[in-house]
């Protein structure tokens, strides 16, 4: 059964991403900002019918209603957290520059036109910083994962990185914390997508899944109100694990 599961959504996700493709196409003329809202709200329904896809059931506490662009912050688990948050929100991502050369999700990234993040020098990081805060500063949520890595995000939140909140403070943009968890699964291996896990065995077992269960919980967004980069890094990163250690105290 899983064999067939598997065949049948490899064939789904080709024919969902060539549809996606032409909507990308048809949408991408206009102004800049004016497509890359398009492109954010394309990126929902992409999203939502990937998780469909491959059996995600999303679980939201708390509203998204009112948060209307600004940075979104979560915890990393892997590849998996695109398309749960890509079904939450209409956002525009940020992924590492290496996702480039990634089949499939690195392919539509590329047509979405995402700000890609490369450390390598610090005039790279200087033009990222401008698009973060040109993106915000014109009401399109970005997601950000400032751990920087995947974790198997069972045993806390790791250090975040400042560099992706200073866009955030020039502008005093909103800033939205997120957690993201997952449920057990039947042969008891986890979700999560860490470490030296090799990607191509780890993404057919999750298309064996009849189901993954998500969790994304919505904490109450805030304005960086003077602080600078390293000051709202580190006090997000606090509210976060203090949110993070009721919610893993919990049943999913």
């Amino acid at each position: 059964m899983a064999i067939i599961r598997r065949i049948s959504r490899i064939f789904l996700l080709t024919a969902w991403m060539l549809i996606i493709w032409i909507f990308m196409i048809l949408l991408s003329f206009g102004r800049y900002w004016k497509v890359q809202r398009r492109f954010g709200i394309l990126s929902l329904v992409w999203g939502k019918g990937l998780a469909w896809i491959f059996g995600i059931k999303t679980k939201i506490v708390g509203d998204t209603g009112d948060f209307k662009g600004g940075l979104v912050v979560s915890n990393h688990s892997g590849y998996i957290d695109i398309l749960v948050h890509a079904a939450v929100f209409p956002i525009r991502f940020a992924p590492k520059s290496g996702l480039r050369k990634w089949p499939v999700i690195g392919w539509f990234l590329i047509c979405g036109r995402p700000i890609w993040v490369d450390r390598s020098s610090p005039r790279k990081s200087k033009v990222v910083a401008q698009q973060f805060k040109d993106s915000m500063d014109n009401g399109i949520p970005l997601l950000v994962y400032p751990e920087g890595t995947s974790t198997d995000c069972r045993h806390g939140i790791l250090k975040f990185k400042s560099t992706p909140f200073a866009a955030a403070g020039e502008n005093n943009n909103w800033i939205l914390p997120t957690i993201i968890r997952y449920g057990d699964t039947p042969d008891g291996k986890p979700v999560a997508w860490y470490g030296d896990m090799t990607l191509l065995p780890h993404l057919w077992r999750i298309l064996g899944y009849k189901e993954i269960r998500a969790e994304v919980t919505i904490m109450k967004p805030f304005k960086p109100d003077g602080r600078d980069r390293k000051e709202l890094a580190e006090f997000t990163h606090r509210i976060m694990a203090e949110e993070y250690e009721k919610i893993y105290k919990s049943e999913l």
